[in-house]
């Protein structure tokens, strides 16, 4: 069962606006915490800090493109999501 928000509004006496800010922020931080927990288990997998230290083993020959290119894929794209939770989030507490 869901609990909307405008019984926690109403049986909780807390005003609608200050319920989606805390629950947008409380979002963000939870999706920032988990984007780095799966980044940092693609990057200890491989010995790396970062998508550009795993592409430069790559084109080094330091490790097979079978061998880590859904990796490396995955890890941009939770790179660049990153970013863009980092700024909504920045955005979120500037207002």
């Amino acid at each position: 069962m869901t609990v909307s928000v405008e019984k926690v509004e109403r049986e909780l006496k807390i005003p609608r606006e200050d319920l989606l800010r805390e629950g947008i922020r409380r979002f963000l931080e939870f999706e920032l915490r988990r984007l780095s927990a799966e980044k940092a288990a693609i990057c200890v997998r491989h010995g790396v800090a970062c998508f550009d230290e795993l592409w430069r083993k790559l084109e080094k020959g330091d490790v097979e493109e079978g061998a880590c290119w859904e990796d490396l894929v995955r890890l941009e794209f939770l790179e660049l999501r990153s970013d863009k939770v980092v700024s909504l989030l920045k955005e979120h507490t500037e207002a």
